[in-house]
């Protein structure tokens, strides 16, 4: 009987369990909403305080963030030069074909003649002295590093070393004009400035043709010392240059970065014919070699000539800054220089009355594996047109190139002559790269 009750006993306390433990879910699944509901409020809540606080952050915080990480983005505008126009005042008396010889007899004919004394030596040079150290803090040494192997696969390093000179600054980087030359295996290259200091540097952007190539130093990796005492040198215009005209050499014309010499303009020529361009050549007194590079400036402080490793006889010359001007000015904002591969001549009215050719670009030369000599171009032609664009001188055709892109395709029309006279015919170009 004891046994029984228990027995009910512990029956009776399951079922009261049991109905505790349903009615105990029952009660939670409503608790359990209302604390959902709780945690979505309070969730929301969040989000828009958040959201708030990060709006205010972000607005606080964006011009130092700006400051901070972009200073190695890229300028907003694109660098442009404006270009030099050649008026009557400025071709008068440097047009004329005299003869060196001549100007030289001139020159030393108003020397003789004039009796000069130690103050007007002092003066004179402490003049061209005083212009020249003006540009002393913008004149740099661009160093190349290129890596080979002897014959027992040891690695060598050479070193190559041209001067150059800050002609603009940025937002965030300093750019240099130099003679510059691409080398297999390049490595480094690094700028050295007037006070010693060294910066990582990049070719930003060359002319294989010319030599000519603008390298950039990040502002971020020069001191503040060194960038202050920096003034970019200004580029001058080279039509206006005259015979007998004094000018400054810096940068190495004597073979040695840092070296300067005075001169004159001995002799301009115009147009003289290089790979799809025409050029102007500024010939000085100053006594030079082959290895000589820097720039030629006048007076005022401005560069008006660039010195080549391609300079001609025992004195140095300079390519003409004016005809240089587009190239510098695509190379500085990072764009390469399309490349078609010919020296032309002008066919003038005259010419084409005389000799019975049509008018155009008369090609003197094709250059081997050039796109116009894998075109089929040759010798002889007579470009009178690029697509649609009627081309009758060679700095029609230049201009024409400067706004192209290596890798375009343009269509050259030429007029090629044939036992019936000349016949029309059409090249297809793929454009390279100079």
């Amino acid at each position: 009987m004891a046994d029984f009750e228990e027995k009910n006993q512990e029956e009776l306390k399951k079922d009261q369990s049991r109905t505790e433990f349903v009615r105990e879910r029952v009660l939670n699944r409503s608790e359990n909403r209302r604390r959902w509901i709780y945690r979505i409020a309070a969730l929301v809540a969040g989000g828009l305080i958040f959201g708030v606080a990060a709006c205010l952050a972000f607005a606080f915080l964006r011009p130092y963030a700006e400051d901070w990480f972009g200073k190695d983005q890229p300028p907003e505008t694109q660098i442009s030069l404006p270009r030099d126009e050649e008026t009557e005042e400025s071709t008068e008396g440097t047009r004329e074909p005299e003869s060196e010889e001549n100007l030289e007899e001139a020159v030393e004919s108003a020397v003789e003649s004039y009796k000069w004394t130690v103050s007007d030596y002092e003066s004179l040079y402490g003049a061209l002295q005083e212009a020249a150290k003006e540009t002393e803090s913008a004149i740099v040494t661009v160093t190349t590093i290129t890596q080979t192997a002897d014959w027992f696969n040891n690695p060598i390093e050479t070193e190559g070393q041209v001067s150059g000179v800050v002609w603009n600054i940025t937002s965030y980087e300093m750019l240099i004009l130099t003679s510059y030359r691409a080398q297999a295996n390049e490595t480094t290259v690094e700028v050295t400035f007037y006070n010693g200091v060294r910066a990582a540097a990049s070719v930003k952007a060359a002319d294989g043709k010319t030599g000519l190539a603008i390298v950039s130093v990040p502002l971020a990796g020069v001191d503040d010392i060194t960038k202050e005492k920096i003034t970019p040198v200004s580029l001058g215009s080279s039509i206006t240059a005259e015979k007998g005209q004094p000018v400054i050499l810096v940068g190495s014309p004597k073979d040695y970065v840092g070296s300067v010499a005075y001169g004159m303009i001995t002799y301009i020529r115009d147009n003289v014919k290089r790979q799809d361009m025409e050029l102007q050549v500024l010939y000085t007194d100053v006594s030079t070699t082959g290895s000589a590079t820097g720039f030629v400036m006048n007076l005022d402080g401005e560069i008006i000539g660039m010195i080549t490793s391609g300079n001609t006889g025992t004195n140095t010359s300079a390519i003409g800054i004016s005809d240089l001007k587009s190239s510098i000015e695509r190379l500085s904002n990072g764009s390469a220089l399309a490349y078609l591969g010919i020296v032309g001549q002008d066919v003038t009215a005259q010419i084409s009355e005389e000799h019975q050719i049509p008018r155009g670009v008369y090609i003197s030369e094709v250059t081997a594996e050039s796109p116009a000599y894998n075109s089929g171009l040759q010798s002889g032609d007579i470009i009178y047109a690029v697509d649609d664009t009627e081309i009758t001188t060679v700095a029609e055709l230049q201009t024409l190139l400067e706004g192209k892109v290596p890798g375009e395709n343009v269509t050259v029309r030429a007029r090629r002559v044939g036992r019936d006279g000349y016949a029309e015919i059409e090249f297809p170009v793929i454009l390279g790269t100079r």
